[in-house]
This record gives C-alpha cells, sequence and structure tokens, in this order.
C-alpha cells in the first residue's frame, strides 16, 4: 500500500483526534508542588499516531500538512502539548530561571516568581538587582547594606505591569499561539527536544525566533530572538503556598533586612 494513499492518512487523522479527546477529558493533577513535567503527558495513543504520522508524512516531524500548507497533524498536537504547559494553573506562582544574554551584551542571571492571573504582583533578579512590585509599591534589596527600599508604584506603572508580563516565556507564547508553529525533533544539550519556529509566512518578528523545549514534558529550554538568548535551568509553577507567597515580595523574601520606607509609604 502506498505512503501517499488518502486513506490511509485519514484514518490516522481521526484517530489523533479522538487521542487528544480523550486527554482533554481527563480530570487535572492534584493541588500540589509540581514542575511542568508533572502536567498532562502525551498518552501512549497520541504517541502511537503522531509517531506514525509522521512517518507517512514523508519528512520526519515537520511534514507537510494534510489539508496543504500550515503545520500537519502530528505538530499541532506537539504545539497543543507546548501550550498547555504555558497555561497557568488557577492560584499558582510562576517559578522560572534561566541565563539571559542581551543581543550584543554579557550573560546575565535571571530569576522571576510571578503571581499568575495578570495581577502584575512579582519578584525577579536581574541585571544584578533585586526588585519587587504589588499593586501599589515597588521594593528593590541591596545585598551589600541588607536593606530593602520601598517606594509608591504610581497607577500607570502597575497597569504597565499588568499588561507586559516579566515572564521570558512570552516569546514562546506568542509562536505557539500564532497558529503557524512548527515543530521539528532534535537534540538540544543532549535533550531530546522539539525546536519550535514560525513559518516564514507568518509574523516577521516571529519568524526571527527560534525556541527549544524539552519532548519530556514541554518545558521550555531555550529562546532565542532579535533581542537576545534566553536558556531556562527551571520552568515551574509552584502553589501559592503561605511559604510561596513569600516569595513574591522583597521584604518577605528577605525578612532580617532594614526597611527603609521612601516618602508616600507610610
Amino acid at each position: 500500500m502506498s505512503i501517499d494513499t488518502p486513506e490511509v492518512l485519514e484514518a490516522y487523522r481521526h484517530q489523533l483526534h479522538d487521542a487528544i479527546e480523550r486527554d482533554l477529558a481527563r480530570p487535572g493533577p492534584s493541588a500540589r508542588p509540581r514542575r511542568r513535567a508533572l502536567a498532562i503527558a502525551v498518552p501512549a495513543a497520541v504517541a502511537a499516531v503522531t509517531a506514525a504520522v509522521l512517518l507517512l508524512s514523508a519528512g520526519g516531524a515537520a511534514g507537510p500538512s494534510l489539508t496543504g500548507g500550515g503545520p500537519s497533524l502530528a505538530e499541532a498536537a506537539i504545539i497543543h502539548h507546548i501550550r498547555a504547559q504555558l497555561t497557568a494553573p488557577g492560584g499558582s506562582i510562576l517559578h522560572e530561571a534561566a541565563t539571559v544574554t542581551p543581543t550584543g551584551g554579557s550573560p546575565m542571571q535571571f530569576e522571576l516568581w510571578e503571581q499568575t492571573g495578570g495581577t502584575g504582583v512579582y519578584r525577579v533578579i536581574k541585571y544584578g538587582t533585586e526588585a519587587s512590585q504589588s499593586a501599589t509599591q515597588n521594593e528593590t534589596y541591596d545585598p551589600s547594606t541588607r536593606t530593602v527600599t520601598v517606594s509608591p508604584l504610581p497607577p500607570a506603572v502597575h497597569a504597565r505591569e499588568v499588561a507586559h508580563s516579566v515572564d521570558l516565556a512570552g516569546k514562546l507564547k506568542e509562536m505557539v499561539n500564532s497558529g503557524q508553529a512548527t515543530a521539528t525533533a532534535t537534540t538540544f544539550d543532549g535533550i531530546p527536544a522539539y525546536e519550535i519556529q514560525v513559518d516564514v509566512s507568518g509574523d516577521q518578528q516571529l519568524s526571527n525566533a527560534t525556541a527549544y523545549v524539552a519532548q519530556s514534558d514541554y518545558r521550555p529550554l531555550e529562546i532565542d530572538s532579535s533581542k537576545g538568548k534566553a536558556v531556562f535551568s527551571t520552568y515551574e509553577y509552584l502553589p501559592a503556598t503561605p511559604a510561596n507567597e513569600a516569595l513574591l515580595a522583597v521584604t518577605t523574601a528577605h525578612p532580617g533586612a532594614k526597611v527603609v520606607n521612601e516618602a508616600g509609604t507610610g
């Protein structure tokens, strides 16, 4: 039987859709500390059908779409799971750590704790500076003197923070939400991975970006764009327990530090 037989591809298409529907119908995981590795896993049926489609698509993981143009069904299944991994569960705290190298700049360590749900509440370490923001105030930490400086946060600044997340995976989210992302099986630093790109016919800015996610759990490994490169060492969601919520503000993350209140903070 020819590998180009439309009936064969159509059968696999229905199997793949059915497998994804069964996966989506599963109850969510219990509320407990979890890395993204513990989130939705690819069921055996999806893996088996995906492998078959890859072989039949005459080009590996980036084979042609059965409908002509755009990502293949196998790629669509991969993108579906990446999107799920990047979707924050309710009442959680995003924690990520990475080495960031801006274009033309030097590598720096980046670490973020961000309250999910678009609240604009987070604590971040970057460029050797540690700071946090809530809805009403900004806090910065000086490790040399163990001093926290607290200053008022204008509403306009807070609104801007809500609109622009500091999550480094933002570019990857744009890519998978574009509807034009392709996924190619590869190896990244010895880890089985998928290389994610956006078809050149799509958004030119996204087309200049490349991302790598782990095949095992779809967590971000690296994101390259015209602005620089981010290599992730951690990407996880933490439950909003009192201990984890304390990580969102400089004052509670450094309880023994001296606190200096600037005018307007009381």
